[in-house]
């Protein structure tokens, strides 16, 4: 693997301020400095114009005066406004800044509920409506040429917009249905999550902005998969010092699940599942530096684990499967295992433990649900759960059978879905409302066959560009590929106990993975080949052709 360094001759025809690939030597990259240097070096692949080199100028004084301004208010407020305008600053100068921000940033503060920071909206969803804005007024200002050509992946998720927004409020508008605020919020979710894709296919373009932004991606993961052990396992009294500003979905907030700043312990561990495959994706592909990217897939294993849930685990280990298949190195990822499994038995036999500690004990099962729903306070929900943890399985399909599944008699709700909303108000004391916990009946109930449809059509897409990007693309394009198949993956036997399509953590990480793979698309030649202003070739095949990159197959 070579750093190609950066050549500033001018290409005379049809590029303008394009450079030539660079004739010197390759720069091996073998060290975390080198990596970082490299990543560093893109930020500002160009000169700034001179408007950009004014703003450069005036932004300290605009800061100062904008942060002190503030700061009289609120000191808070002021230190917020201050960061605002350098994500701003930063997204203006170099339009992929916005999509690295979403990946690194978002998942720190997606936990955050609405209203708790900004009224009506999560802070992560505030950040993508800065982000968006930011790009079109760049693009006003910078461009004003509109070049449509969709990939498959695009057309999928378009649908997904159609189904699950647009045509659930129509069809509930003709049909005389009850749409209320939260019916609309709920339907939103499939515009902001096209939003999320659309910042990540606008401005990831070169292949080295696609290694750029697994790397904040991985980085942001990593941090995070150590915070939900630490969330999970009580250490330092991390569960209780996270709850308050990222509230934990559990019945109270030391409950063996870990959430981190995701706060939903089960969107948590399919996030780290993701990250994880793709840093094994990337040690597959013969990336470098090896390791930081083993620490990375260590840290992002654990965090599946120590989300504490059944489903992500297992939604885990069907994505390991495929990233098995696509990239043919089933025997390598086995063996990469023994040190993982040797770390588990030492730091997540605890926590499986206790989770499964209580799945012999009392029998609490739907048929005693009134007396779990008028359970008074933190302390009776502590003993319920521990007499039975795997009693939420009981009361899952309890759920299911008694409140969601009988709307479907009527087959104009199969055909058209019942309400956008995930949940229907509890008749119980002591709870506010019941939530539907099967992905796929969910999509019946939110969009019916259209969004249904939709989404299936979304994963088997997905699978095939990913798997022709990972056996026909070298380098960052086809490591994306490989890990949006495993992702896919996940997704599929996640959506089957919630519905991770748009569940925080799943979307945060998965939809960005998809729109990168479209940097395949925007040029014939290879996207591990050095671009005009170089980039780091992998030498060998793409991940699922024969080579002796990989020392095992299946």
């Amino acid at each position: 693997m070579t750093l190609h360094t950066r050549s500033h001759t001018s290409s005379a025809a049809g590029e303008g301020s394009a450079r030539h690939r660079s004739t010197e030597a390759p720069i091996p990259v073998h060290t975390t400095v080198e990596w970082l240097h490299y990543l560093l070096a893109y930020f500002h692949p160009s000169p700034p114009t001179l408007m950009q080199r004014n703003l450069l100028k005036l932004a300290p004084v605009i800061a100062f005066m904008v942060g002190a301004g503030s700061g009289i208010i609120d000191p808070k407020i002021g230190v917020a406004m201050v960061g605002l305008l350098a994500v701003i600053g930063l997204a203006w100068t170099h339009p992929p800044m916005a999509a690295y921000i979403m990946l690194s940033l978002a998942p720190l503060i997606v936990g955050l509920d609405r209203d708790q920071v900004i009224p009506i909206l999560r802070p992560n969803e505030a950040l993508l409506i800065v982000m968006v804005g930011v790009l079109a007024l760049h693009w006003l200002y910078e461009s004003r040429r509109i070049v449509v050509k969709p990939n498959g992946v695009d057309l999928t998720m378009m649908g997904l917009a159609f189904t699950g927004f647009l045509l659930p409020l129509l069809t509930q508008t003709i049909r005389l249905r009850p749409l209320g605020f939260d019916d609309v919020l709920y339907a939103l979710v499939f515009v902001k999550l096209g939003l999320l894709y659309g910042v990540f296919r606008y401005t990831i373009r070169r292949p080295e902005h696609v290694r750029t932004a697994i790397g904040f991606s991985l980085a942001t993961a990593s941090f995070l998969g150590l915070l939900g052990l630490a969330d999970s396992l009580n250490v330092l009294d991390m569960a209780e010092r996270l709850n308050p500003y990222f509230p934990n979905a559990g019945p109270q907030a030391d409950d063996g699940r870990g959430a981190a700043t995701i706060g939903n312990p089960i969107g948590f561990g399919v996030y780290q599942g993701i990250n994880a495959t793709l840093a094994l994706a990337m040690l597959l592909g013969g990336e470098r530096p090896r390791v930081p990217l083993a620490v990375a897939a260590m840290c992002c294993s654990i965090g599946v684990f120590g989300s504490g849930q059944i489903g992500p685990s297992l939604a885990f280990i069907a994505g390991l499967g495929a990233l098995a298949l696509v990239t043919r190195s089933l025997l390598q990822l086995i063996r990469w295992s023994a040190p993982f499994v040797l770390l588990c038995a030492i730091l997540i036999t605890p926590l499986i433990s206790q989770r499964v500690d209580g799945f012999g004990g009392a029998d609490v099962t739907g048929a005693t649900r009134q007396s779990i729903a008028e359970a008074g306070g933190q302390d009776e929900s502590r003993l319920l759960f521990e007499a039975n943890p795997g009693s939420s399985w009981e009361v899952r399909l309890y759920n299911l059978e008694t409140y969601f599944i009988p709307e479907f008699d009527d087959p104009a709700n199969v055909m058209w879905g019942v309400t956008p909303q995930a949940r229907v108000p509890s008749p119980l004391e002591g709870e506010d409302f019941i939530w539907i916990e099967s992905g796929h009946l969910w999509l019946l109930w939110s969009g019916g066959v259209p969004l249904f449809i939709a989404f299936f059509a979304f994963i088997a897409v997905g699978v095939f560009t990913g798997r022709k990007m990972a056996q026909t693309r070298p380098g960052p394009v086809g490591v994306v590929g490989a890990a949006v198949v495993a992702g896919l993956a996940m997704l599929f036997v996640a959506q089957t106990f919630d519905p991770h399509i748009t569940l925080r953590g799943t979307a945060d990480v998965l939809y960005p993975l998809a729109a990168l793979m479209a940097v395949g698309h925007l040029s014939g030649r290879p996207s591990g080949q050095p671009s005009t202003t170089g980039t780091i070739s992998s030498t060998g095949a793409p991940l699922g052709a024969p080579s002796q990159r990989f020392e095992s197959r299946h």
